[in-house]
C-alpha cells in the first residue's frame, strides 16, 4: 500500500534557500506527494482551519520542511 505523503514547506526566504527551496522543487515531482508552500499559500498569515485539518486527514505521512531559526520554526508554521 502507498502512503500518501504531505510535505508542508514554510520559508520565509526562498530566494536565498540554497537547500530547502530544490528539496521542496524535487518533492513537487513525487506522485503520491502533495506539496503545500505556506507562504504563497498563505500570504496574510489567514491560515484556513478547515482546508489544513482536511490536508491531515487525508494524508498518511506528514513532513514540515523548514530552515531553523534561533532553535525554532518560522512564523508562519507556529500560525499554522
Amino acid at each position: 500500500m502507498t502512503q500518501k505523503v504531505l510535505v508542508l514547506f514554510a520559508h520565509p526566504s526562498q530566494h536565498r534557500s540554497e537547500v530547502n527551496q530544490p528539496l521542496f522543487e524535487s518533492a513537487k515531482q513525487i506522485d503520491g506527494v502533495t506539496t503545500v508552500d505556506l507562504y504563497a499559500e498563505y500570504p496574510t498569515f489567514n491560515i484556513n482551519i478547515d482546508r489544513e485539518q482536511q490536508r491531515l486527514v487525508k494524508h498518511d505521512v506528514i513532513i514540515f520542511q523548514f530552515p531553523l531559526y534561533w532553535y525554532s520554526t518560522p512564523a508562519i508554521l507556529k500560525e499554522w
